[in-house]
């Protein structure tokens, strides 16, 4: 089977190489450089709890999360590329009894430990938190990762598997033919394939319009900054209003802004000023640092907040993945390995019907 991957972000980077695994022949079509977008402008946070635990996307986020530690030790295997996996483990500053009580009662339904700190044990933990912070949750099972190299590594494993890795091709169409996703459009040269895997990220719309879909994957801008971080002044990613996340490569990775800005493609000094100022409150030291680097980039938004994963109702050999928001990073590898198993015709392995992209198109009254 010949499969076109729109877009060689994270997600189409990781299907691509689990599809060539599966033994498909994948080429991939990047406009740009792989993970040049939303991919590369994240922090590469693997948290796996959310608001409620018992929802489809937990359970789907939890899954992804399992697979990670595997997926690092493989691409490192294959590439020889360090994605710097940091499993130390996330604190959170809260103020509430309630709210500790009630995300340590979240973590409890997933498997996931959860301390409470209080008091002193705050900054016992982790000394440059500010001494305001009287009362925090610590979760080990917070990782992270440098999501640039990690989609470096995804792209080189790809590559290495067969996959061919098309950068600087825009494709302009989606070729559909008797109800048949036949063909891309590229540089104006029609490329044939048996399936297409759109995953354009906050693009991906633009493709979709020819079948009238109702289903407007919008940009939502996220700017962020980095500080100099050596030597380190925190050794766990601490997340309050903002999120402080320490690399081993020296950097101190603040974000993010989430806003409603179209493909502006800007850093903002309200935008930086507020992350810096938020950060500063959680660990005051951060001010002596220098800043090295601020960027932005657009993550994909559904507008219910959840991925659109699965084959497009009513198109035979068209599949997508996008709208992952925040959590383009997390839910790579599981996403995947779902595309992978509808693609080849297997079935998906956790529930799914809450992400599938026939939510967004409307039935006809009988």
């Amino acid at each position: 089977m010949k499969v076109l991957v729109v877009g060689g972000g994270i997600i189409g980077c990781a299907s691509a190489y689990e599809l060539a695994k599966a033994g498909c022949r994948v080429t991939v079509f990047e406009r740009a450089t792989p993970g040049g977008e939303a991919s590369s402008a994240a922090a590469g946070l693997l948290t796996p709890i959310t608001e409620s635990a018992d929802t489809n996307f937990a359970r789907l986020a939890l899954a992804s999360w399992r697979l990670y530690p595997d997926v690092v030790g493989e691409l490192q295997a294959r590439t020889g590329i360090d994605v710097e996996y940091v499993t130390r483990g996330t604190i959170y500053p809260m103020s509430a009894s309630e709210a500790r009580r009630a995300a340590e009662a979240r973590a409890a339904q997933q498997g996931i430990a959860v301390e409470v700190l209080e008091g002193a044990d705050v900054q016992a933990l982790e000394p440059a938190i500010s001494p305001k912070v009287r009362n925090a949750i610590f979760v080990k099972s917070d990782h992270w990762l440098n999501n640039q190299r990690l989609v470096l590594a995804y792209a080189q494993a790809a590559v290495a598997a067969g996959v061919e890795l098309k950068t600087g091709c825009n494709v302009s169409r989606i070729v559909f033919e008797a109800g048949t996703a036949r063909a891309l459009v590229t540089d104006g040269e029609r490329v044939d394939g048996d399936a297409v895997l759109l995953a354009a990220g906050a693009w991906s719309s633009e493709l979709l319009a020819p079948l009238g879909s109702p289903l407007r994957i919008e940009p939502r801008r996220g700017q962020m900054v980095a500080l100099a971080h050596v030597p380190a002044v925190l050794t766990y990613c601490v997340h309050g209003e903002v999120y402080v996340v320490p690399r081993p490569s020296g950097e101190l990775l603040i974000g993010a802004t989430v806003e409603r800005a179209g493909f502006q493609r800007a850093v903002t000094a309200e935008g930086i000023a507020g992350l810096l100022r938020a950060a500063i409150e959680l660990v005051p030291s951060l001010r002596e640092l220098p800043i090295a680097r601020t960027w932005c980039g657009f993550r994909p938004w559904a507008p219910d907040s959840l991925p659109v994963l699965g084959p497009w109702p009513g198109v035979d050999g068209l599949f997508v993945a996008t709208g992952h928001f925040r959590n383009g990073i997390l839910l790579a590898p599981i996403t995947a390995r779902l595309m992978t198993d509808w693609i080849t015709g297997g079935a998906p392995g956790v529930p799914v019907n809450d992400f599938l992209p026939d939510r967004f198109i409307r039935r006809p009254a009988r």
